[in-house]
């Protein structure tokens, strides 16, 4: 339930209010019941069709690939195919619109996500093929012909740099109501939140460096799903470190219900963000609009868009473990500003899902135009 499967969720709801059919197109069936614990609330599609009848852990980064298959079997039944997939711009399949969240070469081109596969001969020799379908498809991009959605600015650098498509930048939404209802509390405890998937990238490590530097000034928690073997194995990791630091001012949260969520929120006073070069950041803007000072990497989209490169403004930004933890210690020693809790609750309203479902709508039908008339055109042919 990362920010791919967010903005899968808020479209399915965006096309539903806005009076669609929608069918949704899944590699396995969706456990409905753990995203409504996770989410708060979701919108389910019309009909769900699934590629597999069950949850198959083994083959991750290849089935993403029969993604592409499910897609064009759905393109027969339907008058508009969206592509939400996390590797959107490598699926072989004509759509109307795709939502890149950050270009696949871009990635294959980054250290780290090859890195879990560097671990052992028998991982290298698991990845090797996937990596040469996916240069292969990199470089066949006639499939990206319909619209071209992204998630900040940031990513529509990368975009233009590497699939030289012009993108429109479409920032996911974010359900900012049900924060905001914690933004006005005030008997906040020196505690500091970091929020995410439990995944390598995320940069855990550095909030318990963090951590470990601000020492009794501030407590930490660290909240995240953890699915799979990489995902579990980096939070196991995650709890021998903090045991080795000796870190008594930590805690880490799995699998965690929304209410639950809401709750660390309304009592802390810091968001800390570790990961480098982040696509957007909704977990920022949760913070955000739930009244917390978001400290961020100094890339990516949370810099770029959500803090818009100014320090200070909407939060602050670091480079260094150092550089952070004073930047916290800072924070929890003289409160947080209520000018800037103010201007942060008014700012994040810009990332609503209203702000989305009137930006989508707008380009669906700029697609399409009438449904009534695409349908006939259809009959026709």
């Amino acid at each position: 339930m990362g920010g791919a499967e967010r903005v899968c969720l808020e479209t399915i709801q965006v096309l539903k209010n806005g009076g669609h059919e929608v069918i949704l197109g899944t590699i396995e069936p969706t456990d409905w019941n753990a995203v409504t614990r996770r989410l708060g609330k979701t919108t389910r599609p019309d009909a769900e069709v699934s590629l597999l009848p069950f949850r198959l852990d083994a083959f991750g980064i290849y089935l993403r690939l029969l993604a592409a298959f499910l897609a064009m079997r759905i393109r027969r039944r339907s008058h508009l195919l969206m592509i939400t997939h996390p590797n959107s711009d490598v699926l072989p399949v004509r759509a109307d619109i795709t939502y890149v969240h950050y270009p696949t070469s871009a990635l294959l081109s980054e250290s780290l996500t090859t890195l879990k596969y560097a671990q052992s001969p028998f991982w290298r020799a698991y990845f090797v093929p996937y990596d040469a379908i996916e240069h292969w498809l990199v470089k066949r991009r006639w499939f990206l012909e319909g619209i071209v959605l992204t998630n900040s600015t940031f990513s529509q650098k990368a975009i233009w740099k590497y699939l030289g498509k012009n993108a429109v930048v479409l920032y996911p939404a974010v359900d900012i109501e049900r924060f905001v209802t914690v933004a006005g509390e005030r008997s906040r405890e020196p505690l500091v939140i970091s929020c995410g998937r439990y995944s390598p990238e995320k940069r855990y490590e550095l909030v318990l460096e963090v951590a470990a530097k601000v020492g009794g000034r501030g407590r930490f928690a660290i909240v995240g799903m953890s699915t799979g073997r990489v995902s579990n194995e980096y939070y196991e990791k995650l709890v021998d470190m903090k045991n080795q630091m000796g870190l008594d001012n930590v805690e880490l949260y799995r699998g965690i219900s929304f209410d639950e969520l809401l709750e660390l929120y309304a009592r802390a006073r810091v968001f800390l963000h570790a990961m480098r070069n982040e696509h957007f950041g909704i977990a920022v803007i949760e913070a955000i609009a739930a009244g917390l000072v978001p400290v961020v990497h100094r890339s990516g989209g949370p810099w770029e868009d959500i803090l818009q490169g100014k320090q200070g403004l909407y939060g602050y930004s670091f480079l260094t473990a150092d550089e952070a933890s004073k930047i916290i210690s800072g924070i929890l020693d003289g409160g947080i500003s209520e000018e800037m809790r103010r201007r942060n609750i008014e700012y994040a309203s810009s990332f609503s899902s209203a702000a989305f479902e009137k930006k989508l709508l707008k380009i669906i039908s700029s697609r399409i135009g009438d449904v009534e008339s695409l349908k006939t055109l259809h009959e026709q042919s």
